[in-house]
């Protein structure tokens, strides 16, 4: 088999944006290594970082193993239009805590739901992403807890939230673009978009509900084309190149 073919089946282009998301975002927030508000934070920042990266790679086995292929070859020698994350993951924060803190909100709660169903496939994949799954919920809590309680802190703490997450809501819809992978786009392959959609926007409004704060979540069209579909904007392109330095240096590098 070939990385061609790998990027042509529906279930990878599914898994691939699941893990690509993961990979990238564990790239950008261990960035915050050593400078988190709090020592608590900056642990636990860390951990989830390893974990993004670790559930990436329990993704890319899989997925070599299906179609014959190195996992550090899926990770990160694929061309950048071939790359499924949504750009909402590479999204600067400018050593913002409240942005990466609500950056990282949004992708980890639509990653557990994605785990969710991921783990109601018989076989190797879904017993994967039922453990994954489990990681993934402690996330959402430790997410939904920080968001709560900033939220109903300070004035300051409160309206630096709302503006993250007013900077982040346009780019946050743009999770349920459908990957192309020259796929055709109807809903039996979108894995029920709209569905998981509205359950993704309820739990976050009850979040910020809980936490004084509001945001208003949009469906794009089908036809919206971002990250999913290869065409990155050029915060990912950076972080792409920052991440992949090692490996175009030293090719044999395993991570």
């Amino acid at each position: 088999m070939t990385m061609q073919t790998m990027l042509t089946d529906p279930l990878a282009a599914m898994l691939l944006a699941a893990a690509d998301d993961l990979l990238m975002l564990g790239h950008v927030q261990s960035d915050w290594t050593g400078l988190a508000p709090i020592l608590e934070e900056d642990i636990a920042a860390s951990a989830m970082a390893q974990d993004d990266l670790s559930h990436a790679l329990v993704i890319y086995e899989f997925l070599g193993g299906e179609h014959d292929l190195d996992p550090d070859t899926i990770a990160f020698d694929r061309n950048l239009e071939d790359y499924r994350c949504c750009d909402l993951v590479t999204v600067p924060d400018d050593f913002d805590w409240s942005i990466s803190l609500c950056k990282r909100w949004l992708v980890a709660s639509y990653s557990k739901l994605g785990f969710d169903r991921f783990a109601t496939i018989e076989g190797d994949i879904g017993q994967r992403c039922a453990r994954l799954r489990d990681e993934a919920a402690i996330h959402v809590a430790h997410l939904n807890n920080w968001i709560i309680r900033l939220g109903t802190g300070s004035q300051e703490s409160n309206d630096r939230l709302q503006q993250a997450i007013n900077k982040l809501i346009p780019e946050a819809g743009m999770l349920f673009e459908p990957p192309d992978a020259g796929l055709e786009q109807d809903e039996s392959f979108c894995c029920g978009r709209q569905e998981i959609f509205e359950e993704w926007v309820d739990q976050n409004i009850a979040t910020l509900s809980q936490a004084n704060l509001q945001g208003t979540f949009t469906l794009p069209d089908r036809e919206a084309v971002g990250g999913r579909r290869g065409i990155h904007a050029d915060h990912f392109v950076e972080q792409f190149e920052e991440m992949t330095e090692v490996r175009r240096t030293e090719p044999s590098a395993a991570w």
